[in-house]
């Protein structure tokens, strides 16, 4: 998705930093749903500070928005903490459905994650009282209710009229919402409701799309209904906010087959109240490869955003029945297989040629938690021998979806096997299944997500490695779109290393910006035919979640970002000596000075690598290079000087030049650490 800017206009910049300074954690937006061709005003609110908010970084086009400002603070050096700003947001006529994530911009720091959903029905929020039905609020349907389960046993409830033949859709978008929050230590299991004027129950959703709920209803007369939203558990929180969408226009969950070839014309069944209305829908799919949401066009009037993945694969549909091997479906390596677990133990299977020696990777799409996939599948995958022996399987490689890579013994059919985990199956059980000659290849993140720089000052960023089928060479890593004055240290991560480091540098003169950035990746590899090809990667982000308990969880996000800020606790970094070279079985001691801002006096420790709880985030360190522990002083307390000794084992294998870098920590919290880096320090190994 390409990531837009919207910059709009600066203020409160001569705002002075408090110490410990963290960056801002959205929590909760309010409306969190916004509709298309509407100007609207959304407060996000949130902890820690908010103070000096000058700049929305939302990905994709068509939303566009203006920070309203924050009042002007004469006395710098004590700033006010701001836990709430309100955006002016212009939305666009043809602006993408969906959730938006999105990030603030201030003078202290890049925010966490927030997220926006953006809608076509007209947003209707809650207005309290509504904790009961005669205190329920009117709407008018179609309509999406934003709201908040906001406290224990907090009961919100909504009437509306119906007509009888009307077929109501009311999905929840809850806890689809929480899953980037920084600090959230309880989500939401939302449970909804219908009524009858009486407040006799109709019927009702738990958990539908993951733990939200999605429910239709066919109206039996004409009257008012009531409509009810809580946890399941009568729980509560400030921050759980809510989207329904109330419509009564045709509402497709899921639709089959799921994927198709660019700009290919396809006919589909939907899977909800429009199939009620049309048994079949053709349309065209999009020109791009991957996975979108599309609209069907049902009976005249438009669904909701479906999923779809568009590929340039042979297309294959599984050919029932193909409950047994003897009954599966042959497929041609390689293609993309659309099928259905239409049933309880249902199982599909499908056989292909495979080759001697050429592995072939078996991938499903179809749920995986935080993306647009969303099927009722939670797959799993086994390979057989033409004999029944199972020679390959998993259960979840990639959220709930089931992936192998599988090399053939011999020049056989191979049978693959498809089934619900839990036996389940349904006509939202929907999937598809690519078979391709697995070729070397390689993905990449970040650690952390975001980088807040004062000037003169430097932060570090781990770019963490996944080679893939067989692919072991050097990979090339460079930033674009670096805000004005950072500069980023060079990197290409060696064939014996997973993980890399670069250190972002501002400037002493950079003045306060934000930008959305992208890392990539370049390698070269060769295919199992020999042809050697160029591979060019983007990378996602390690987005961290404080985790109940104190852990430090990650979640992939799209919207890695890198801000010049104010200076902040820590100046610089200084360490001797300015390179390292380490003989195999030689200790080395890297001498630390830290230069901190005048009013700041708290802890600092000292490290080469990101760590937490005895977990490894990040470590630039080439094999059999370690620090030794016993011999360093980390932890320099309210002083300015320690130091770390390296040490490379006796069976270090020589190495030129790999980048590192000694770290100062800040703990914001139990989990949270703010990290300044000292500059890129290159470290070899030789005989």
């Amino acid at each position: 998705m390409r990531n837009v800017i919207c910059a709009i206009g600066m203020f409160c910049l001569a705002a002075g930093a408090a110490a410990q300074t963290s960056f801002p954690m959205i929590t909760h937006t309010t409306p969190i749903a916004v509709q298309r061709g509407k100007s609207v005003e959304v407060a996000v609110e949130g902890q820690q500070n908010f103070h000096g908010a000058y700049e929305l970084l939302i990905a994709g086009a068509g939303i566009d928005g203006q920070l309203v400002p924050t009042p002007i603070v004469k006395d710098t050096a004590q700033p006010p903490v701001v836990r709430s700003v309100k955006v002016k947001l212009n939305v666009a006529p043809d602006a993408a459905l969906g959730v938006r994530e999105f990030r603030l911009a201030t003078t202290l720091g890049v925010s966490s994650l927030g997220q926006l959903l953006v809608v076509d029905e007209p947003v209707v929020e809650e207005k309290g009282p509504n904790n009961t039905f005669a205190q329920a609020q009117s709407v008018v349907i179609p309509a999406v209710i934003s709201g908040r389960v906001e406290a224990v046993e907090d009961v919100d409830c909504y009437k509306f009229i119906a007509r009888a033949g009307q077929t109501l859709t009311f999905e929840v978008w809850s806890a689809r919402l929480q899953d980037k929050i920084h600090d959230l230590q309880k989500h939401i299991d939302p449970l909804i409701a219908v009524y009858d004027s009486t407040g006799r129950e109709l019927a009702a959703n738990d958990d539908s799309n993951f733990a939200d709920p999605l429910l239709n209803y066919p109206i039996p007369k004409d009257g008012e209904y009531l409509l009810q939203i809580r946890d399941a558990k009568y729980d509560g929180d400030p921050r759980w906010t809510y989207a329904v969408r109330a419509t009564d226009r045709p509402f497709a969950s899921h639709i089959y087959p799921m994927a198709g070839n660019p700009g290919q014309t396809i006919k589909v069944t939907p899977v909800g109240s429009a199939r009620l209305q049309q048994q079949e829908v053709q349309f065209q799919a999009p020109a791009s490869p991957g996975l979108h949401e599309v609209q069907l066009n049902v009976a005249g009037r438009t669904t909701n955003p479906v999923t779809f993945y568009v590929t340039t694969l042979p297309v294959a549909m599984e050919q029932e029945p193909n409950e047994t091997p003897t009954q599966a479906t042959r497929v041609q390596v390689p293609c993309t297989i659309n099928g259905r677990i239409g049933q309880r133990r249902d199982m599909d299977h499908f056989v292909f040629r495979g080759a001697k020696g050429k592995a072939v990777r078996i991938e499903v799409k179809a749920r995986r938690f935080g993306t647009v996939l969303r099927s009722g599948l939670d797959s799993q995958l086994e390979v057989l021998s033409q004999k029944g022996a199972v020679l390959a399987s998993n259960d979840d490689d990639a959220g709930k979806d089931a992936a192998v890579t599988f090399t053939p013994a011999a020049d056989e059919d191979y049978i693959v096997r498809l089934r619900d985990l839990n036996s389940k199956g349904g006509d939202s059980f929907v999937y598809c299944m690519e078979l391709s000659e697995a070729q070397p290849d390689f993905n990449l993140r970040v650690d952390p997500g975001k980088a807040m720089i004062g000037p003169g000052s430097s932060m570090p960023w781990y770019v963490i490695i996944n080679r893939t089928h067989g692919f072991a060479g050097p990979v090339e890593v460079k930033i674009e779109g670096l805000p004005a004055g950072v500069s980023a240290s060079p990197l290409t991560i060696p064939p014996t290393m997973t993980q890399g480091l670069v250190v972002l540098t501002a400037a002493a003169d950079a003045k306060i910006g934000a930008s959305i950035v992208r890392v990539i990746g370049k390698a070269k590899a060769k295919s199992a035919s020999g042809n050697e090809t160029e591979l060019v990667r983007r990378s996602i982000v390690s987005e961290e979640i404080y985790l109940p308990g104190g852990g430090r969880g990650r979640f992939e996000a799209q919207m890695p970002a890198v801000a010049v800020t104010q200076p902040s606790d820590i100046l610089r970094v200084d360490v001797t000596p300015k390179e390292i070279t380490l003989k195999p079985g030689q200790e080395i001691r890297l001498d630390v000075s830290i230069e901190r801002r005048k009013d700041y006096d708290k802890s600092v420790s000292l490290d080469v690598m990101l760590r937490h709880l005895g977990g490894v985030h990040g470590n630039p360190l080439p094999p059999g290079v370690t620090v030794v522990e016993g011999k360093s002083k980390t932890l320099i307390g309210a002083g300015s000087k320690g130091h770390i000794v390296l040490k490379a084992d006796a069976s270090a294998a020589p190495i030129e030049n790999v980048p590192v870098s000694v770290l100062a920590h800040v703990s914001i919290n139990f989990v949270v650490k703010i990290s300044y880096s000292s500059p890129m320090i290159p470290l070899s190994i030789r005989k």
